[in-house]
């Protein structure tokens, strides 16, 4: 099924025409929302075809695309770096880059002494979990050469340098790791929180990157990492409006605010976020976009925050315990309800209770009982979705239907991951004598040892792994895989 959250304006087209298509070309998203007040949003829901195909820039062609704009020398500007990160879906204006152009750095001399710590600490921040986000540049003093990364979280970077527990990888770590931070000077170019985004740390050092001093990079194009992720959809209650469409969890952090924990939390649960919204890992054929601006959607979602907050109920979804038979934690006959079932206002007091009676469990594990349906110690964990039964918009007949959509999906998902694995694990490959030019073939690995064993040959595995992935003969045999 097409994406019909996202589409971009562009086909097949040989490189030489991205430049006219980044400057002509614009990004469409389609996003909405239809569960706030009409008058605070005005939803068009708009059919919407695709009928062309993303540019497709791999990584080695992008690369390439880096050094001839350095080599050329020509100057850096909005439109080079949009054809760059074109396949990653991140794009630049002209004014938010002459607005990154004007961060200034700030240098050190290193290791960080006492008379600069305090210095230091503003520009990265105290603590390693919350701080500020920039661009660093390590010059190493002899040579010149120089470094540059970027990170939304300064101080906790740093410390990966300073301390020196790294891979030795790369042209810049080697030289840190034998030589010590006192061959190198440090600039931090940090950015103010309250004009710049974490990403947009991202976009300053890409924009430096197109520089040919920084030849101790091995690679000159940012990666953004949400590409590498899995998709996940936002609808309203009925999934019958798509919002917006994520490639991973950092996406829809940066773009909503829905941070990961909570994403993970709702995820697939057909349980509300926010009490509007419904988060799901799959596509829903029959879900229309609407065109609602992304920024106009996290505002909705801020309020609707705020709100849970000044309730105190954000975190808070019930749950509910039943009992099972066989347990020996709980004495039925002292309850004082005949259902055997207990009710708790949040995850955290059933957790308090749960270890009140001698039964320790963490919370990520309850939650992950709760939401596979597992029975732990004779108990059987559920949330109270109390906002379906108050929420007219939302009947049952609904909810049943987005249900069995999930559990299918489930299953789907588990039978396939079943048989990628039994199939990783039972290749087919076929062997072939060099002498009679005779050929076999066996379902696995373990079938084709077990016939070489009768014949009197001991095949040792790991040599005919690497002989099935480099070829060559082996005790007078070829093994390949089927393909």
């Amino acid at each position: 099924m097409p994406n019909l959250a996202r589409s971009t304006f562009g086909g097949n087209m040989p490189p030489k025409f991205v430049s006219v298509l980044n400057t002509c070309g614009k990004q469409i998203r389609w996003n909405s929302t239809n569960n706030v007040n009409s008058a605070e949003l005005d939803i068009k829901p708009k059919a919407f075809e695709s009928k062309t195909q993303p540019l497709d820039l791999n990584r080695g062609f992008v690369e390439k695309l880096a050094l001839d704009h350095i080599n050329s020398g020509n100057v850096t500007t909005h439109l080079v770096i949009n054809k760059l990160l074109y396949n990653q879906k991140v794009s630049i204006s002209a004014n938010k880059l002459k607005e990154l152009s004007k961060v200034k750095g700030i240098k050190f001399d290193l290791p960080i002494t006492n008379d600069n710590l305090k210095n230091f600490h503003n520009l990265v921040g105290k603590s390693k979990h919350k701080g500020f986000a920039g661009v660093y540049i390590f010059e190493h003093k002899a040579s010149k050469s120089m470094y540059i990364g970027s990170s939304n979280l300064l101080r906790r970077r740093m410390e990966y340098y300073f301390k020196g527990d790294f891979p030795l990888r790369g042209k810049f770590l080697p030289i840190l790791y034998k030589e010590g931070l006192s061959s190198f000077k440090l600039e931090i170019f940090k950015l103010d929180n309250n004009l710049f985004k974490p990403q947009d740390a991202l976009l300053l050092e890409q924009y430096m990157l197109l520089n040919k001093h920084y030849d101790l990079n091995t690679l000159r194009v940012v990666n953004f990492g949400p590409s590498k992720g899995k998709s996940i959809y936002v609808y309203n209650l009925d999934c019958t409006i798509l919002y917006y469409n994520a490639q991973s969890q950092i996406s829809l952090k940066r773009a909503l605010g829905i941070h990961q924990s909570s994403c993970v939390k709702f995820l697939d649960t057909n349980i509300p976020y926010l009490n509007r919204f419904i988060l799901l890992s799959f596509p829903v054929s029959y879900a229309i976009p609407s065109s609602i601006e992304v920024k106009e959607l996290k505002n909705i979602m801020d309020k609707e925050r705020r709100f849970s907050y000044e309730l105190g109920t954000r975190r808070s979804i019930p749950v509910i315990l039943e009992i099972k038979e066989g347990n020996t934690f709980v004495n039925l006959a002292k309850l004082s309800n005949s259902n055997n079932k207990l009710e708790f206002n949040s995850l955290t007091s059933c957790i308090a209770y749960l270890h009140s009676i001698g039964l320790n469990i963490k919370r990520d594990t309850l939650s992950k009982y709760i939401k596979q349906g597992k029975v732990f110690h004779n108990f059987s964990g559920k949330y109270l979705d109390q906002h379906y039964l108050v929420n007219n918009e939302r009947c049952l007949g609904e909810k049943e239907k987005i249900g069995l959509y999930i559990e299918e999906y489930k299953k789907n998902r588990i039978s396939s991951e079943t048989i990628k694995q039994v199939n990783k694990k039972n290749k087919p490959l076929i062997v072939k004598s060099i002498s009679d030019y005779k050929e076999e073939s066996f379902l696995s690995i373990t079938d084709t040892i077990k016939y070489f064993e009768t014949q009197g040959i001991k095949l040792d595995r790991k040599m005919l792994y690497i002989y099935l992935k480099k070829g060559g003969v082996y005790k007078g045999f070829t093994f390949k895989y089927v393909q």
